[in-house]
């Protein structure tokens, strides 16, 4: 992937109205790819050449073969046989049919050459596109993905990607084929001007009446892209949720929700099949029209010679037929336009939320202690903290205690710096954290979230999200350090065992613990936990709180709960209740 196409991909799409949206995608692409775009158009410039060539050269080969003289050649005729005699090519049977074969020959080849590039390059919209979304996700602020659905980005990165792509294949064959138009037009135009105007007309005239279809299947695609993102979003929650969908029997109370959007999908899918269908079928007997009119006028009221009408009539209909084709490819474009212009919205969005920081300093040691100096914080109206300050020193096990609600969570975001307190300071041996690079202080923490979060891979891929450089000693390590080691050595497959759905396949315990085991993997300097015993039952968070303590020295721990297990267990409490954070001893 190119620097450029990155750069390009990137931007964010401009507001473009819609009957131009389709020469703003080709735009777009052309920028992202200009090196290979310009070896297409040069490729399809020499078929077009090519082909014209061979085409063209079927004049003075029908007057040749219908006993013509030279005397009574057509005007192109006399010029084709005065450059081939410049050539030293005469005008005889053999020559011209090596001629025609050559111009095909050679017009095959180049077009090879222009849709091997088009071929490389589709692979590379797909690609760029992903990365580009996947990359911008990342970095984007985590208050952007609280807004979000989930469904939206996997139908994006897996769906409208792949159609994206198409369009490009869909646009370099329309570009192919407007070459190759206008190399037929410019030699109707050689042998007839009127001709040609004639069918430049009757073009236009056709693509106008047909307008609507185009219309009809752009809406279509509209409609299937909105819908897509819709279905995709509304079932990759119910899939995540799909346990207690199951244990209440509310599966038919979900249903009528996927159907709906399915069906609509149903809709919008016939009507494109049906405008697609319209314009491919209605175009053959209007060509027809268009081409017994002219060749009836020709004869009627012309002086063309027989065998010129036929070679005009000939490019007449290659001129037509590439014409309507290239309406059908237009139309084909219009119905998978939405994907991609979906696809680079989200890209933009995700592009506008991007985190940054405003530190740039990177902690050399964190040896003291951590400090929160009278923050407050609110969510819109709502007070969520007061003047809460709180000293967490090096190497102590912390807990942060209160009801649901009182704003933990609140606090450990603002630690990992996920987001930023309306006023006050947090400190890391006295340097503002609002100075330090966030990715610098987070590649310092370990993080146990409340809600559980395990890929349906292995142990060793979860444990190590697939840093390649860890090994399965060092997975071991964070194990033993956990706690866990145990049950997982009893298992059949050990560290490779596929812990399935969201871990399913463990228990609670067993899944904390595994949490808790990737926390440790880099060894983290501060090990922060959100509520890790709410689901438990006591015994494993009888024994969790007990591994707790064991890490407590080795590395420092912040742990949020509304449970009093941990109370035990800490070095230093702290109540939060009502945004007020008061100290409690343990």
């Amino acid at each position: 992937m190119s620097g450029r196409a990155v750069a390009c991909l990137s931007a964010e799409p401009p507001m473009i109205k819609q009957d131009n949206m389709t020469l703003g995608l080709i735009h777009y692409f052309m920028r992202a790819y200009p090196s290979r775009s310009v070896l297409m158009v040069a490729f399809l410039l020499l078929s077009g050449l090519a082909e014209g060539i061979g085409v063209i050269t079927l004049l003075p080969l029908l007057e040749l073969t219908t006993g013509n003289d030279v005397a009574v050649q057509s005007a192109l005729g006399r010029t084709i046989t005065t450059l081939l005699a410049a050539c030293g090519l005469a005008p005889s049977l053999p020559n011209l049919l090596l001629l025609i074969v050559a111009g095909m020959t050679l017009k095959g080849v180049f077009a090879l050459f222009a849709m091997k590039e088009v071929g490389y390059t589709v692979a590379h919209v797909m690609t760029d596109l992903r990365l580009q979304l996947i990359r911008a996700l990342l970095a984007a602020r985590w208050s952007y993905f609280v807004s979000q659905p989930t469904g939206r980005f996997a139908n994006a990165i897996s769906s409208e990607t792949v159609i994206a792509s198409r369009v490009y294949q869909v646009a370099a064959q329309l570009m192919a084929l407007v070459l190759q138009a206008i190399v037929y037009a410019v030699l109707v135009v050689l042998v007839s001007w009127e001709v040609a105007l004639l069918g430049l007309v009757a073009g236009a005239l056709v693509a106008f009446m047909f307008r609507g279809l185009i219309n009809t299947t752009r809406q279509a695609g509209e409609q299937q892209t909105r819908l897509l993102n819709l279905l995709t979003a509304r079932l990759t929650d119910a899939l995540q949720g799909i346990k207690p969908i199951k244990a209440m029997a509310r599966e038919n109370q979900l249903l009528p929700l996927l159907e709906a959007e399915t069906q609509g999908l149903n809709e919008s899918a016939q009507n494109q099949v049906l405008s697609m269908e319209a314009l491919r079928a209605l175009q053959e007997p209007l060509l027809v029209i268009v081409i017994a009119a002219g060749l009836y006028a020709a004869l009627t009221y012309g002086s063309q010679s027989f065998t010129g009408l036929m070679v005009v009539v000939f490019l007449f209909y290659r001129l037509l037929n590439r014409i309507h084709t290239i309406q059908q490819l237009y139309q084909a474009i219009a119905l998978g336009e939405s994907a991609f212009w979906s696809i680079r919205r989200s890209i933009a969005e995700a592009d506008a939320v991007r985190e940054t920081s405003a530190g740039s300093r990177n902690i050399v040691a964190f040896d003291h202690e951590l400090r929160l100096e009278s923050l407050q914080f609110n969510y819109g109206t709502k007070v969520v903290l007061r003047d809460v300050s709180l000293t967490i020193p090096v190497g102590q096990f912390v807990a942060i205690i209160g009801p649901s609600g009182a704003g933990k969570t609140t606090i450990v975001d603002l630690l990992i710096g996920l987001i930023e307190p309306g006023a006050g300071t947090i400190r890391i041996d006295g340097v503002p954290l609002s100075e330090i690079a966030l990715q610098n202080w987070r590649s310092q923490i370990g993080y146990v979230p409340q809600e559980m979060f395990l890929f349906h891979d292995t142990i060793l891929r979860n444990i190590s999200l697939g840093d390649e450089k860890v090994t399965p000693q060092d997975a071991e390590n964070a194990l033993r350090a956990a706690e866990a080691w145990d049950f997982v050595s009893e298992l059949p497959l050990g560290l490779d065992t596929v812990v399935g759905e969201r871990g399913t396949k463990l228990s609670g315990g067993q899944r904390q613990r595994i949490a808790i085991a990737r926390a440790l993997m880099r060894r983290p300097k501060l090990l922060v936990l959100d509520e890790v015993t709410t689901s438990l039952d006591p015994d494993s968070e009888l024994a969790l709180c007990k591994t707790l303590r064991n890490l407590a020295g080795k590395v420092t721990i912040v742990a949020v709960s509304h449970q009093p297990a941990l109370i035990d267990v800490a070095t230093t409490v702290y109540r939060l209740e009502s945004g007020v954070i008061t100290v409690s001893n343990p």
